[in-house]
């Protein structure tokens, strides 16, 4: 079974049983490394949010012990993917022999959440964005998304973005049940926005049919909300369960493709990141949630 199949089961289970698990409640933030700080990226984020932990930080076993603690008797670990890169000088070999191989090599790793581990003081950065803080943080990302869309506002508008005027479209704020529900429902169609020509170009690089398109961008759209909806320690509400027929859906398309998922994960982080103000980098089609992630011991 392949790294991809793994995963992409997991998350399968949890459709199966209504939830996605880029709809769940965000309470801590992002998940990331103890030991270094950093945020996990691209579908570890999807992972790592399968388990129902507290603490948004997580270590391998020997990081912990590194720390002083331990990993409570009887906890079983999460796997997460890491890729290896090959080198440039790697790369020149295979070439001179012909062969064709990839840029990097992914394989998995075993990590613990901060919950199952004994002795490892919690950080007091461990719960981000309480209160109004989140809101704040939220609306200042509108603010750094660069070259960004004209957004409107009005009574009978239905959230959209329309790509041949790169316009968003959203009701007024008052029309939504919270604040946090419009600032998910704002990263959704601003992740789409990113799709555009003059961002990161994403819908004329997707191919299959019209349909596969929409569904495969709507899927983006989703995921790449929910990491910005993490970011910033907004609530994604409302959308816990989903339809049979929803679940259904996309039961049969990771059934069919198990990379489907890594590609939407991948895609969606991007989208993220363009919206972050991050400078997105080019990996040649390679998994872009690799970039700031290696092998951790």
């Amino acid at each position: 079974m392949t790294i991809y199949q793994t995963i992409t089961d997991r998350i399968l289970a949890q459709l199966e049983n209504g939830h996605a698990p880029w709809h769940r409640t965000w309470q801590t933030g992002l998940p990331a490394s103890l030991s270094t700080g950093r945020e996990y990226r691209g579908i570890n984020i999807l992972a790592l949010s399968l388990s129902d932990y507290s603490s948004r930080f997580w270590l391998t076993f020997r990081e912990a012990l590194r720390l002083g603690g331990h990993v409570r008797k009887g906890e079983k670990a999460t796997p997460v993917v890491y890729w290896k890169w090959r080198t440039q000088i790697e790369l020149e070999a295979a070439k001179q022999k012909g062969e064709r191989v990839a840029r990097c090599i992914p394989f998995t790793s075993s990590v613990f959440n901060l919950d199952q581990i004994e002795g490892v003081e919690r950080p007091k950065n461990d719960v981000l964005h309480h209160g109004h803080e989140r809101l704040e943080i939220a609306d200042q990302l509108l603010g750094v998304m660069p070259n960004k869309p004209e957004v409107s506002h009005g009574l009978g508008n239905q959230p959209a973005y329309h790509g041949d005027t790169d316009r968003v479209l959203l009701p007024h704020l008052s029309q939504f049940e919270s604040a946090d529900a419009y600032f998910a429902t704002l990263f959704h169609e601003l992740c789409h926005a990113t799709g555009h020509q003059t961002r990161l170009d994403r819908f004329s690089r997707e191919g299959g049919s019209r349909i596969e398109k929409y569904s495969f961008e709507e899927l983006v759209a989703e995921i790449g909300a929910a990491f910005l909806c993490g970011f910033c320690g907004i609530r994604n509400p409302g959308i816990e369960q989903l339809q049979e027929s929803y679940v259904a859906g996309w039961a049969r398309v990771f059934q069919k493709n198990s990379r489907i998922l890594l590609r939407a994960a991948s895609a969606a982080q991007k989208a993220a990141d363009y919206i972050r103000g991050k400078v997105p980098v080019e990996t040649d089609g390679e998994p872009e949630s690799a970039l700031s992630e290696r092998a951790a011991d």
